[in-house]
């Protein structure tokens, strides 16, 4: 006799999004086919809390300030499987990911942004880019023969956080820095978009191993009291929210949770996938920049010109045959095809 049976709904190749466990008075009056459709049931009806890898973009009425959330889960992991990030670089890759996308969504550009840190200490690099399709990468380097731990909050100590936004037509890039002294992230985005572009904005951001989220705030340029008044009022109501929230609720929830006495305009959600734009093209430009005389000599020493997309861990590799055709600028493929493999 069936007592009793457990349902587990997970995303494809995910961990498990929500466990059921439908016991003895379960099977009183239904059998498992029943039980089964039940629980789907119960699971369309709170779809809206198993959301992951949103921007949701929303505004306060009757007021000039706008916001965005964002919230990734698969996405953010397709991040870390690359490479195996010490724990304070990868909540601070986390942070400034998130950071990259909120701020992606309050400039409207056809092409890319990115925010990058550099920094003078076992930090060395933080990017992370995003496009106007809803892509984004990621990645770090720092100094691996020094131990870094998670209560390291020296990191970030004199260095300079530059935001890059390169239009797609054109290709020419625009860039303006800031530096971040013992700011963290969010206090230097936040510098950065007031000296910058002269938009005063708060930014809220948490990363862990599984998730990162953040939430934007915005005040339109006016100058009206009410309007400060509006905004020192949401922007309190903001700064109650916590990192385990952040991280635990969805989006809508979290929205309710904050400004449940707001009047706030929600528009429709937007995907966030984690994508690469790494090409042959682009690791042939690569090579071609480097020089023919550097690129000859790192194939007398190894056979091959080996290269490897640091976001990604595609590996291309051209032989003797591939370096000869992009010197002489002949069309043709790679002597052996690009791979997934991860360093």
């Amino acid at each position: 006799m069936v007592t009793g049976v457990t349902i587990s709904f997970t995303k494809t190749g995910g961990a498990p999004l929500m466990t059921l466990d439908c016991l003895g008075p379960c099977f009183g009056k239904l059998g498992v086919q029943e039980t089964v459709q039940s629980a789907t049931d119960y699971i369309k009806e709170r779809q809206d809390e198993l959301v992951g890898n949103t921007l949701q973009r929303f505004v306060f009425e009757n007021s000039d300030i706008r916001g965005e959330i964002v919230s990734l889960d698969s996405s953010w992991q397709s991040v870390l499987k690359r490479r195996a990030y010490p724990p304070a670089i990868r909540t601070l890759l986390g942070e400034i990911t998130a950071a990259t996308i909120l701020l992606s969504a309050t400039i409207k550009i056809d092409g890319t942004l990115a925010i990058q840190f550099k920094g003078k200490s076992k930090l060395q690099l933080l990017i992370s880019e995003t496009t106007n399709s809803c892509t984004f990468r990621a990645m770090a380097k720092w100094k691996n023969n020094d131990e870094i731990n998670q209560k390291d909050t020296h990191l970030l100590n004199n260095g300079v956080l530059a935001v890059t936004i390169t239009p797609r037509e054109s290709g020419q890039p625009y860039q303006g820095l800031v530096e971040v002294g013992e700011k963290s992230i969010q206090e230097a985005v936040e510098n950065y978009m007031e000296k910058s572009e002269q938009l005063t904005t708060r930014l809220w951001l948490a990363s862990d191993d599984q998730k990162i989220a953040g939430i934007l705030l915005q005040k339109l340029p006016k100058t009206y009291d009410a309007e400060s008044e509006a905004w020192n009022r949401i922007t309190t109501l903001a700064s109650t929210i916590t990192d385990e929230e952040l991280l635990t609720l969805n989006p809508k929830n979290i929205l309710r949770r904050l400004f449940h006495e707001e009047t706030i305009r929600i528009f429709e959600e937007q995907k966030i996938d984690f994508s690469c734009s790494c090409s042959e093209e682009r690791t042939e430009q690569m090579l071609q920049s480097l020089g023919e005389m550097e690129a000859r000599s790192i194939l007398a020493e190894q056979d091959s010109v080996d290269i490897t997309c640091e976001f990604c861990g595609k590996k291309y590799i051209y032989s003797s045959s591939g370096v000869d055709r992009i010197f002489s600028n002949r069309s043709g493929e790679t002597i052996q095809k690009p791979s997934d493999a991860v360093n």
